[in-house]
């Protein structure tokens, strides 16, 4: 095909979104990942040290979804980190963005700042080209 030839060009790039995609409010990819393993801390004086394992659904640059038991709270700070297979391990500041519904237990945090060297390391370190 030839993306010289507009209609063949509209054609390749027309495709429907499920309704779940439709509402993606996200403007960057999110990788699945099976190589790195979550821990988070609330942000607070008696929360100091406290790491609590969480299950990564997906992450971007900008964010992250993970599963935890541990309740949180629209608005609270945490301190994510995440520690790739490799041994590479970022600490990154976030704010829980979404919270869950009674019948799951996920929560989006947004981190306080984009963060390109997790972005690049991502993506250098991707094998499986899986994302949503």
């Amino acid at each position: 095909m030839s993306f010289d030839d507009t209609e063949a060009a509209d054609e390749f790039f027309d495709f429907d979104l499920s309704e779940d995609q439709a509402i993606n409010n996200r403007i960057t990819t999110r990788f699945i990942r099976k190589d790195i393993k979550a821990t988070f801390s609330k942000n607070g004086l008696f929360s100091f040290g406290r790491e609590t394992p969480a299950d990564l659904i997906d992450i971007s640059s900008k964010g992250v979804l993970i599963r935890s038991h541990k309740k949180l709270d629209i608005r609270d700070e945490i301190t994510l980190e995440l520690k790739f297979d490799s041994g590479k391990s970022f600490k990154i500041e976030g704010t829980v963005v979404r919270n869950p519904t009674r019948s799951n237990i996920r929560y989006g945090i947004k981190f306080k700042r984009y963060n390109d060297e997790l972005g690049d390391y991502l993506l250098e370190t991707q094998k499986e080209l899986i994302f949503k």
